[in-house]
């Protein structure tokens, strides 16, 4: 198997992407799906029951700490000729980009390399290429909708962070250079 490590990571709230080798002509070098190890590792734990739960904990963060910047990686494989996005499962129901919470005093590609290696990796060794920021969303108020821009009547946005649809539009600025390896 051929270790190659790619991903996308959030700069100030935003996403970036790359492929195993990104160039000056935006062309992403994918690697097949049977060049990488999936093994499998304890189940983290859900953080919240319900929705009413999480509400509470981001308002008492909010409250506590402010803006919250999340980070997320787009990582892609080549499968059938066909590039695609690997995303996490929670408890069967909930698909999800890879990522998390910036800690206070952590850069967003030092947090995205963090969450990668806790997530994905068997050891916390590993390290991981991070590309070029794909895009940036914003969270008004503690419900579910994120937006690519700031409301203008938005005077105190809860999070900035990624959002699994907008990935597609974002990666269409790319090429692909599917890699093929025997």
């Amino acid at each position: 198997m051929v270790d190659h490590s790619f991903s996308t990571a959030e700069e100030n709230g935003g996403v970036y992407a790359s492929g195993g080798a990104v160039n000056s002509s935006n062309v992403l070098d994918i690697y097949p799906l049977n060049h990488y190890y999936f093994g499998s590792k304890e189940a983290l734990r859900f953080k919240e029951e319900t929705l009413a739960d999480r509400v509470l904990r981001m308002k008492l963060n909010y409250d506590t700490h402010g803006l919250r910047t999340c980070v997320q990686a787009v990582l892609l494989v080549e499968l059938f000729k066909h590039p695609h996005v690997l995303l996490l499962q929670v408890r069967n129901s909930i698909f999800k980009l890879p990522g998390g919470r910036v800690r206070p005093g952590e850069s967003e590609i030092e947090c995205l390399r963090r969450k990668l290696s806790s997530k994905l990796s068997m050891s916390e060794d590993d390290s991981w290429e991070v590309g070029e920021c794909l895009g940036m969303w914003w969270r008004p108020d503690f419900e579910t909708l994120i937006y690519p821009f700031m409301p203008p009547d938005t005077k105190r946005p809860k999070t900035y962070g990624p959002i699994i649809a907008g990935v597609p539009q974002l990666l269409s600025k790319f090429s692909y250079n599917m890699m093929d390896y025997v």
